[in-house]
């Protein structure tokens, strides 16, 4: 054995849009941030810099509260987590949940005041409010130690990194590059061209090219490794992340990289699985098939829509295929995808059979349009609107139909429409129209002021006073 010091690995973690990535981006002096849709992290990457001849390996988690999960796993997965806070904006949400994985992990960590090059930063403010939640920093009542930053300015940068250094030099890391290999997943996707790639954490022992290592029954005959600025690399070490080529299927994140296979499990995230309730016909249950280009992703997505009224029928990575739109038009799902591809033919064939399939690029408008259809499951009149209502004033027989004679109220009545009949409250049925009259002359539509003759289709039950309502169905 062969046990010598190895490099700390960080994480960021904090609220959305305090800027976890702007400050890599100004650590590592590259544009990582403006890649991102909408500016946001939303995939796990994992990065290394030299400061004062010293190694520190970063991980940057996504900030938003849909990757909880993804958050918890970096926080057990690192030594030292940097805690992101705006000086300018103070603790969020997402800071007090970093705040709870931190202390369940038990973890070493620090705190970085981000922004303090806007006017409007206040830094004892901050450090004041932190200790609301049990983090006292130095000056506060404790020892954590809390460095100011501005990745505008640079300003605190190096102080940062020498705290980093300081910190682990305490814990006094130590890693044997001789042991037998052990790693963590830290990203893992299916890529067109690449096939299943996936982001190993060495924690303990060497990887190099040609090795066979596995993650459950997932395993990877190692035929390519890059480093993070995608540089072809022969080995890597402790606390060294790596891009791995070569796997049968894509690992779980999260999942633990030996040079042994282990007792096998089921549903790799890279296999598509299917809900064993994907036959659950109740109207009451919004049925999903999920794809996405990343395993964490799709796992932050699942996490995201946890609820009685979702039934995932089936979840995998990579663009949207033919076998998804079959499988949607047999159980009634409609499709989502998180950066993916819906390939011309394949949108032909949904259209033909009627299969709604949307795609996204930003996280938040994808949970939003979900918990959207949830909310129509409960309420389906929230995704009407309305085109104008008539009521009726007098009921008569003519050549044996029965007519309703209308006043039009608001907006517009025309044939064609969808159409609720309305009882006081309550809606008593939703006919469709047979013909509308003025006189003895047809008419396609009357607006609000003007008088009709409505005949509905195989509906007589009418009385003096219903109302009726037409209305169109909004997208979403």
């Amino acid at each position: 054995m062969s046990v010598q010091a190895r490099p700390p690995v960080v994480t960021i973690m904090g609220h959305v849009d305090h800027g976890k990535t702007s400050l890599l981006d100004a650590i590592r002096h590259t544009t990582v941030a403006a890649k991102e849709a909408g500016g946001i992290t939303q995939h796990i990457g994992a990065y290394q810099v030299e400061h004062a001849k010293k190694t520190i390996t970063f991980i940057d988690t996504p900030g938003h509260a849909a990757f909880t999960k993804m958050r918890s796993r970096g926080a057990q997965a690192t030594d030292i987590v940097v805690l992101v806070v705006s000086a300018s904006e103070g603790v969020k949400p997402q800071t007090v949940e970093s705040i709870q994985h931190i202390k369940k992990a038990g973890v070493q960590y620090l705190v970085a005041l981000t922004k303090t090059d806007l006017p409007d930063s206040d830094i004892e403010r901050v450090k004041a409010q932190l200790t609301e939640y049990e983090v006292f920093v130095e000056g506060y009542g404790g020892d954590i130690v809390c460095v100011p930053v501005s990745a505008k300015t640079g300003d605190g940068l190096d102080k940062l990194l020498e705290m980093i250094s300081l910190i682990a030099e305490m814990m006094d890391l130590k890693a044997d590059a001789s042991a037998s290999i052990e790693g963590v997943i830290i990203e893992s996707k299916m890529e067109a061209r690449r096939g299943a790639v996936a982001t190993v954490l060495v924690k303990n022992g060497t990887l190099h090219l040609g090795d066979t290592i596995y993650v459950d029954q997932v395993s990877a005959k190692v035929k390519a490794m890059t480093d993070a600025l995608a540089k072809p690399v022969k080995e890597a070490g402790p606390s060294t992340p790596v891009e791995v080529l070569g796997w049968n299927t894509a690992p779980l994140i999260g999942g633990l990289v030996m040079a042994t296979a282990s007792q096998p499990i089921e549903n790799q995230s890279g296999e598509k699985s299917v809900s064993s309730e994907h036959d659950d016909e109740s109207p009451t249950k919004l049925k999903l098939i999920i794809k996405s280009d990343t395993a964490g992703t799709l796992e932050a997505i699942e996490n995201s829509i946890v609820t009685d009224e979702i039934v995932v029928i089936s979840k995998g990575i990579g663009d949207v295929g033919e076998a998804d739109v079959l499988m949607a038009e047999s159980t009634g799902a409609r499709i989502i995808g998180f950066h993916v591809k819906v390939p011309s033919a394949v949108l032909a064939m949904a259209e033909n059979m009627k299969v709604k399939i949307k795609t996204y690029t930003i996280i938040f408008d994808m949970i939003e349009d979900i918990q959207k259809q949830v909310l129509l499951l409960i309420e389906p009149s929230m995704n009407e609107e309305e085109l104008g209502t008539a009521e009726i004033v007098m009921i008569f027989d003519m050549k044996g139909e029965r007519v309703a004679g209308c006043k039009i109220k608001t907006g517009e009545i025309g044939r064609g429409q969808l159409y609720h009949i309305k009882r006081g409250d309550v809606v008593i049925a939703d006919p469709k129209m047979k013909s509308m009259k003025t006189g003895k002359q047809d008419i396609e539509s009357m607006k609000a002021g003007g008088e009709c003759g409505i005949v509905f289709r195989n509906y007589t039950d009418l009385q003096k006073g219903d109302v009726i309502l037409a209305y169109k169905i909004k997208e979403i």
